[in-house]
């Protein structure tokens, strides 16, 4: 058999391989390069995303500063969180029904007038309290119903095979968002007054609107059928869900992930009694996650090319939920961070390849109400696991409830490993369920 002349090797080895390598681990952006539609869509997100950061900060400072009461910055966060909620639940309905371009188009009209009139409202002599409740909870709902028009719309933009690609795109811009939005928010506030937050957060709202008229018609295929009872098509999809082999279990598998969300609220108890640290440990403690989310994101080129993708997200979860235990078992500050990196990184993998299973499995005439109630579940889990966290941590130390939570929810991600077969073998190029 002729062989490969010997001194070709040195010439194409040390360079192809390498090569080779770092396009597995770098960022696939084909999306934003080949689709230009996709391309409008992530910058309205991005700078959707940093309106709801300063909007985040602006209204408790508000609120506060004109009351003195933590009571009512409290309930303007509830009031505003069940406005996000219901519009998930509304969007995703509205989402199978009408034309998603529109949507969306209409629902960050929405928010930008918001943003408008809580700007108007700071700078009033004497700013109604009121007013902040009705206007944050406005925002919030016209937000829940764009992010589930733009969720539903992503897979018609992009190749069926760029879906994951799509994902990890949207995951790094959400965890840039939630690093540099408050911190921006503060400033503005700061150095200029929140009414000038609200102003910039509407200019760049209403500046997404030139982009989002670009897009094509989005309708979905249901848009000709006979429009159910919001509730009956809400309830429809739960059915879907419950159903589907691999949706059903993606969804299962994210209630684990709403009770590991309540390890946060665990973080300053257990900076102080099981680390000596301070406010400054605390701080890094809750920026250690999303740096790890944000290198996951940067690092998933193999992601989309993966023949397991079902498989690699279950190895993830189980991972991920090993590492909280450790953290509950740390007593130096530098381990603790570097654990949670880790996790940070392990949550994203298993956050892309989610986004790309439920995307490539879900039908066109379901993705409104699929994605509503992801959105839902990511949303809501960190204020069920919270309560869970807070409630244990009345009677355990703080370590140990993390060791508790991590374990459990590691022990039942093995238990659907190994049971959720639909899912251990899914891939993303699905084939038509049965029925």
């Amino acid at each position: 058999m002729p062989q490969r002349p010997p001194e070709q090797l040195p010439e194409q080895l040390p360079e192809r391989l390498p090569r080779r390598l770092l396009r597995r681990l770098t960022m696939d952006v084909t999306p934003l390069r080949d689709s230009g539609p996709f391309r409008d869509v992530f910058i309205a997100r991005t700078v959707s995303v940093f309106g709801i950061g300063m909007l985040a900060v602006a209204v408790p400072v508000q609120v506060y500063a004109l009351t003195g009461s933590t009571a009512h910055v409290g309930a303007v966060s509830a009031a505003e969180g069940f406005a996000l909620l219901a519009g998930f639940l509304w969007g995703g309905v509205l989402a199978d029904r009408r034309d998603r371009r529109r949507l969306m188009l209409r629902a960050r009209t929405a928010a930008g007038i918001g943003f408008v009139l809580l700007a108007l409202n700071a700078f009033l002599p004497s700013p109604s309290v009121a007013a902040v409740y009705v206007l944050a909870a406005w925002d919030g709902l016209a937000t829940g119903v764009s992010v589930t028009a733009l969720l539903a719309a992503t897979p018609a933009l992009v190749a069926p095979d760029k879906l994951v690609a799509a994902g990890a795109l949207n995951a790094l811009t959400v965890r840039l968002g939630s690093m540099a939005s408050p911190a921006l928010g503060g400033v503005v506030v700061s150095a200029f007054g929140v009414g000038w937050n609200y102003a910039a957060a509407a200019a760049g709202t209403l500046g997404t609107i030139g982009l989002l008229t670009r897009l094509p018609v989005l309708r979905p295929e249901a848009a000709g059928e006979e429009p159910a009872h919001p509730l009956r098509a809400i309830g429809d999809g739960f059915r879907f869900v419950a159903s589907h082999r691999v949706v059903g279990s993606l969804m299962l598998l994210g209630l684990l992930f709403m009770v590991a969300g309540g390890i946060p609220v665990l973080m300053p108890a257990f900076a102080a009694r099981a680390l000596d640290g301070g406010p400054t440990t605390v701080g890094l403690l809750f920026a250690a996650p999303a740096c790890g989310a944000v290198l996951a994101s940067l690092t998933s080129g193999w992601a989309g090319t993966f023949r397991a993708p079902g498989l690699a997200l279950l190895a993830a979860s189980v991972t991920g939920f090993a590492l909280l235990a450790c953290l509950g078992l740390a007593r130096h500050a530098a381990l603790a961070v570097a654990i949670l990196f880790a996790y940070g990184f392990a949550q994203s993998v298993e956050e892309i390849l989610r986004y790309g299973l439920i995307q490539s499995h879900t039908p066109d005439s379901h993705l409104g109400r699929v994605n509503a109630l992801w959105a839902a579940q990511e949303t809501g889990g960190g204020a069920v696991g919270s309560l869970g966290a807070g409630a244990l941590g009345r009677y355990l130390a703080p370590g140990a409830v993390i060791v508790l939570f991590g374990t459990a929810s590691a022990v039942l991600a093995l238990a659907l490993a190994l049971t959720l077969t639909g899912l251990r073998t899914a891939t993303l190029r699905p084939e038509p369920e049965p029925g």
